[in-house]
């Protein structure tokens, strides 16, 4: 059932890759990429996250080729392989669990969506998941390996995005409390404390070979992909000055993206039901396996504050919300599994992923570009793929990938990623009259970025780029 499952998510995720047309943002992770596999050049900009994304994505470039699919793949990629994290917790999640989970996670319309899109959350999302099973293993097995490793992914993640910040200090806290709960469930509390705390020095002496590897793991990690392997050391500055400030002052202070605190319960209802109304009935019963289900109710409801607190609110930051919820409905319907018929239990859960499925399929594949769809924002309209076509054919008609090009237009993205191969393309950005290239992008329809004797000799034609979004495209005739 599990490898149906998987096959499903994988179906859904890659189907059709490449239809819905590039957003303004893929086109600026298309640049940055391009820049590493060209010059090895990158320049950290925490408005566009970590340098892992493009990393990982010039190596796919480099091997591939860069295209719409290679632009995407990688993430649809990692968003889907977050699924197969949950093989090595299947012993914490139980059979009915780890079904669950990895159904709701496979279908949900918001893991769906934004798996096709190139962003960075899609690798954050396996990283996290990767961490909990190092984390699980490493205290069930007490194995080093699983600490070295731990490391490293933890690296990763904070590679990968500043988010990491946040789930870091989820499991930091998670610990400390969980300690406290073992604390106070225990008979003679001031003797417990003494026995663990020379407990921990002794384990900290014995192992510090093992603890010092694993720093040294974290930060060698860190400083090859934030510096892209020592040819941008000035990165490392700016990632240590910027990575962590930038956030806290952009999530309280760009009002623009600001939503009130019930945002996501509005978009997760709407969109997400089957994982909300599952992970609500599962919370109280998470409680009853341990201290990882402790940990999944407990990151549940940590993240739904954290996030909701947080004026700055985008929709795809809901992925962060669901993938924790179809921990905790897993972890519920393994436990109702033990007291209710297991096929009856089947039947409302399959109903509700069908549902989700449904809901999946719909976002992804006809309302991609729809702005009354609460998981859309920004997204470019199927206008934009027609605007990219005309180019390309009226250039094939002059001198192909050398046809002189004009930009005038101030919003332009992400036409750069698309117009990567012409060499003659000028970016102005600005109004710039009396133009007379063979094509000029312009964000008038007046014919006054063009030579005035020369108006006659062109034809324009109006292009939504995205919403609010228009450029006017002149042909020479």
């Amino acid at each position: 059932m599990f490898g149906l499952l998987f096959v499903a998510a994988l179906f859904i995720r890659f189907y059709d890759l490449t239809n819905r047309p590039i957003h303004h943002d893929e086109g600026v992770i298309g640049f940055f990429k391009l820049g590493i596999v060209n010059s090895m050049r990158y320049v950290y900009d925490p408005d566009y996250h970590g340098p892992f994304e493009y990393f990982f994505g010039a190596i796919v470039f480099w091997i591939f080729g860069a295209n719409d699919f290679t632009l995407r793949a990688p993430e649809c990629l990692f968003n889907l392989l977050t699924i197969l994290l949950l093989i090595p917790l299947r012993k914490n999640l139980g059979d009915a669990g780890t079904l669950t989970a990895a159904g709701l996670l496979a279908v949900s319309p918001s893991m769906v969506y934004y798996a096709q899109r190139a962003y960075m959350d899609n690798f954050f999302l396996f990283f996290t998941v990767a961490l909990i099973v190092c984390c699980v293993k490493l205290f069930e097995t007490g194995q080093k390996r699983w600490l070295l490793l731990g490391a490293f992914d933890l690296a990763l993640l904070f590679t990968t995005k500043e988010t990491a910040f946040i789930i870091s200090f989820i499991f930091v806290v998670f610990a400390g409390l969980e300690y406290m709960y073992g604390v106070v469930a225990a008979t003679g509390r001031s003797e417990k404390l003494l026995r663990d705390v020379n407990a921990a020095l002794r384990w900290v002496v014995f192992n510090a070979g093992w603890l010092v590897a694993a720093f040294m793991i974290f930060v060698l990690t860190y400083v090859l992909i934030y510096t892209t392997f020592l040819f941008n050391l000035g990165n490392l500055q700016l990632a240590l000055e910027k990575s962590l400030s930038f956030w806290l002052e952009r999530s309280t202070t760009w009002t623009g993206h600001f939503k009130p605190y019930y945002y996501w319960w509005d978009l997760l209802s709407k969109y997400e039901a089957p994982v909300l109304a599952l992970s609500l009935a599962g919370i109280f019963l998470a409680f009853r396996r341990g201290p990882f289900g402790r940990f999944c109710a407990w990151w549940t409801v940590a993240s739904f504050i954290i996030y909701s607190a947080i004026p700055y609110k985008t929709p795809w930051l809901d992925v962060h919300l669901i993938l924790p919820m179809a921990f905790v409905a897993g972890l519920g319907m393994d436990e109702l599994s033990k007291v209710l018929n297991a096929r009856l239990l089947a039947i409302p859960v399959a109903g509700l992923l069908l549902l989700s499925a449904y809901v999946a399929w719909d976002v992804t594949y006809s309302k991609y570009a729809d702005g009354d769809v609460l998981l859309v924002y920004v997204q470019s309209v199927d206008n934009y793929k027609k605007l990219v076509a005309d180019i390309e054919g009226a250039s094939n008609k002059l001198q192909g990938r050398e046809t002189e090009i004009t930009v005038t237009a101030t919003e332009y993205w992400p036409l750069p990623w698309h117009l990567r191969d012409y060499t003659r393309v000028g970016w102005w950005g600005r109004p710039v009259p009396d133009q007379s290239t063979p094509i000029v992008i312009s964000a008038k329809g007046d014919y006054s970025d063009i030579r005035e004797d020369l108006r006659g000799s062109y034809r324009v034609e109006k292009y939504d780029v995205r919403p609010g979004v228009i450029v006017y495209v002149y042909y020479r005739r």
